[in-house]
């Protein structure tokens, strides 16, 4: 084959498989900690396509339902029985960046999650846990749920974060008895409530 020929042949293929691997025209949903970026870090709020921030941990339990005319996009968590654990990473949670956790430490803060019972067992209870070091957390925190959404609230006082940023995270798990439990989540927000109190 001429060289005339086979360069600008090997020049659309290669661009043809470069196209194909960063499929330019596929939308890409949110990843990653949860960031204030170019909104206020002490007043975020996690819905809609963010909602594919949650990170699953060591369980295959979280599924995004995408927005549709029946309402507006949410997070289903599904545990089974045989699901048990106390670190909130180890399950469904969202990761909280540095920039989240320099504003909420060393304040009273409130966590509001939109959330309601889903599905063919659904929940009766679930909990929360918000999590910024081992020794600084409010442990699992029970809410009993309806098949209709509400908002579920804790208040905690965050600890100082010490000599280096970190994350801080959220953890939300549907209390499951047996078998298995089926919960929604439409939204999760966490802002503060206190100025940072002194040293």
């Amino acid at each position: 084959m001429r060289d005339r020929l086979f360069f600008p042949l090997a020049f659309i293929l290669a661009s043809s498989f470069i196209l194909m691997a960063l499929q330019p025209f596929v939308q890409r949903v949110p990843s990653g900690p949860v960031s204030g970026g170019g909104r206020n870090a002490e007043d975020v709020t996690v819905k809609d396509a963010e909602l594919y921030r949650f990170q699953p941990g060591n369980f295959d339990s979280i599924k995004v339902i995408p927005a549709s005319d029946k309402g507006p996009a949410v997070l289903r968590i599904t545990r089974q029985a045989t699901e048990d654990y106390e670190d909130p990473r180890s399950g469904p949670h969202l990761i909280l960046a540095e920039d989240i956790e320099f504003a909420m430490e060393h304040r009273t803060i409130q966590i509001d999650v939109e959330a309601k019972a889903a599905g063919e067992f659904a929940a009766s209870q679930f909990e929360i846990n918000y999590f910024a070091k081992s020794e600084g957390e409010t442990g699992w925190k029970p809410f009993n749920l309806t098949l209709e959404f509400q908002t579920f609230t804790v208040t905690f006082e965050t600890p100082s974060r010490g000599e280096t940023l970190g994350y801080d995270y959220i953890g939300i798990r549907p209390v499951a008895p047996d078998k298995s439990r089926t919960m929604e989540v439409s939204s999760v927000r966490v802002h503060t409530l206190t100025g940072k109190k002194s040293p």
